[in-house]
């Protein structure tokens, strides 16, 4: 966990065992909320932790609402807008929107591929809440550096902690019933649902490697990203 002022919900993707006997690289992938929320102290924390490019995954209508202003570091957009899929912005359950999402956005997450690939580590990717367009990205990089499922929904579960404080706000926030129903449907505990999504994109696609390489990545991108986060 890493404490940027600012932020909630961020941390280095290092120290998790891979199924090979190693383990993941620090200061290689962040994932965090979104950094544009982060206070001069919080700017500062992110420079002195290296980090030397993001991934903003955040839809249009979210930059607009929170412009990215002037940041210090470069940021490519890779829009995963929630809004272009009815499964994912109405949020039956959590499994229903993952594979909505990896579904409508394969290109998106490929390129995500590409970025990480093609700029200087570390590289921090978030979206607005650093939970779920950003945990689908950092568990297809997981699996990809040999990292086992049920250790990926680990941790893809601290996130839930992190926010856990924020939830009833965010809840008394809604607009109306229906709003606050939906928020806390996906406030919902995640449990072993990225096990489950992982599982899952083996049997459609054969691996999460050939999951991104149908949606454009490169085979030397894949290799590049795998060989940086492994040790």
């Amino acid at each position: 966990m890493l404490a940027w002022d600012g932020c909630i919900n961020v941390r280095d993707l290092g120290g998790l065992p891979t199924e090979d006997g190693g383990e993941t690289r620090f200061h290689v992938v962040v994932r965090a909320d979104s950094i544009h929320g982060l206070t001069s102290a919080g700017w500062e924390a992110l420079r002195d932790y290296g980090v030397r490019a993001a991934i903003d995954l955040r839809g249009r209508h979210e930059r607009e609402d929170d412009p990215p202003g002037d940041p210090p570091i470069p940021v490519v957009s890779i829009p995963v807008n929630p809004r272009d899929e009815s499964a994912v912005w109405h949020w039956p359950s959590m499994s229903e929107a993952y594979l909505a999402i990896l579904e409508r956005f394969r290109p998106a997450y490929a390129e995500v591929i590409e970025v990480i690939a093609e700029h200087e580590p570390p590289i921090v990717i978030h979206c607005q809440g650093g939970r779920d367009r950003t945990g689908l990205a950092v568990a297809l990089l997981l699996r990809l550096a040999g990292v086992d499922p049920e250790t990926i929904s680990a941790d893809h579960g601290l996130s839930d902690e992190s926010w856990a404080v924020h939830n009833l706000a965010w809840f008394e926030d809604a607009k109306d019933p229906e709003e606050r129903a939906r928020r806390r449907r996906i406030a919902a505990p995640a449990g072993r649902t990225m096990a489950d999504i992982l599982t899952e994109i083996d049997r459609r696609h054969a691996s999460v490697r050939e999951y991104l390489r149908g949606g454009g990545a490169t085979d030397q991108a894949l290799t590049r990203v795998e060989a940086r986060l492994k040790h």
